[in-house]
Formats: structure tokens, sequence, C-alpha cells
């Protein structure tokens, strides 16, 4: 058991979690991150990033039994200063097509496949997070109707993750953030404060947004 200082603590590597509704640009801007990149291409979309020199990009089979491997042969050595998985809404519809199929319903996910997916993505993240570098987050965005204790009605934009999954992953992240767009000049940006109507926190720089290229920093 190691005790330490509050003094003590640095912040070396950095969990995020950025979300947003396709086409916003959230792989084409994973090749603006400092330092030298992997990427784990679940959804295929990184045919955007041909000639980007400091991006990786590794395409796990649909079984997903390749990751194992990966992620064995990145805790033993790993060049990256970030790895990113893109995109984890993907990573859970894979995950559930996977046990679908191996089911006896037809190919169709039944309630044990869902139970198994819900835990195997948890542990699949806190596995992420022991690697020796930054590690980002895609997801979907999707919008949700919530109703507050006082009975008012608002939408909330949030990950496109099943609810439980989703809350457990954003409490793992030390930056959870929402790729929005500058309405008068056009650029992106990441919203970092939250609310009722957005998930999001940083609670690391306690930044209410950033750029994209700058969500790793301070």
């Amino acid at each position: 058991m190691q005790i330490m200082s509050g003094k003590d603590i640095t912040t070396d590597k950095v969990t995020c979690l950025i979300y947003g509704t396709p086409g916003m640009g959230k792989t084409t801007l994973l090749g603006t991150l400092p330092g030298k990149t992997l990427i784990i291409d679940i959804d295929r979309g990184t045919s955007v990033l041909a000639g980007c020199e400091n991006v990786d990009i590794v395409r796990i089979s649909e079984d997903l039994h390749e990751l194992r491997e990966l992620m064995t042969m990145l805790n033993a050595k790993c060049e990256y200063q970030n790895v990113a998985l893109d995109s984890v809404s993907e990573f859970e519809r894979a995950m559930l097509a996977y046990y679908g199929r191996k089911g006896n319903n037809n190919g169709v996910p039944d309630q044990a496949s869902y139970l198994r997916t819900d835990y195997k993505i948890i542990d699949w993240c806190r596995l992420f997070r022991t690697l020796p570098c930054n590690v980002i987050f895609t997801a979907w965005e999707t919008q949700k109707e919530v109703i507050a204790v006082t009975g008012e009605k608002y939408t909330q934009a949030r990950p496109m993750i099943r609810k439980d999954n989703a809350e457990n992953i954003c409490g793992l992240c030390d930056i959870v953030g929402r790729l929005m767009i500058n309405s008068q000049d056009g650029t992106r940006y990441v919203c970092l404060e939250g609310s009722q109507t957005i998930v999001a926190k940083d609670r690391l720089f306690k930044r209410k947004n950033c750029k994209f290229e700058e969500v790793i920093g301070g």
C-alpha cells in the first residue's frame, strides 16, 4: 500500500471523453493532439486522417479479440503520448452484436448480452486508464429528456452510450467535453462546463471550454 501526500500528486496523464454529433469532426481533430497518437478505429472513420504523420491507426476485428493483445502490448511498451478509442459508442454496439451472435436468440442481443456488455465495457475503460499515456474516448451525441426533482423537463446533450454505462464512463474520466461549433466564426471548440442541458466536466483544470487540441493540457 502506498500513501501519498497531496502535494506530491502530479497530472502526468489524462483520461477524457469527447462527444459530438456524427460528422462534427471528432476523428479529424484527434490528429491535432500534441505528440504521437494511436487511434483504435472501431467505427472505421479514420480515412479522414490520410497523410497525418503523427497518427498511427489500428483496426480491430469484429470479434474484438485483438484488443486484449493490443492492450497487453501497450502496457508492456507504449511509444505513444495519446491512445484514442474511436468511438466508445460503436464499441458498445460491436460488443452487443458479438454477444448476440454467440447467443441463442438468432443473433439478436438478449438480456444476458446487455448485462455482459454493461460489465465488460466499464472493465475495458478501467483497463484503458492503466495505460502510461493520455487516453481519449470519443462518442456520438444523443439528446435525452430529463425530469428534475422539481418536475421541470429539459433536454440534455450526453454521450450516446447506454445510460448506466454513460454515467460510469463519465465518472471514470478526468475530462468530459461536448464538441461544439462557434456560431460567430465557425470554429470548433470543446465545452467543459456541465449544466442541466450538457453533460461535461473538467476536474483537473477547471476550464469552461477549450480548443480540441488543448483538451489534454491545462
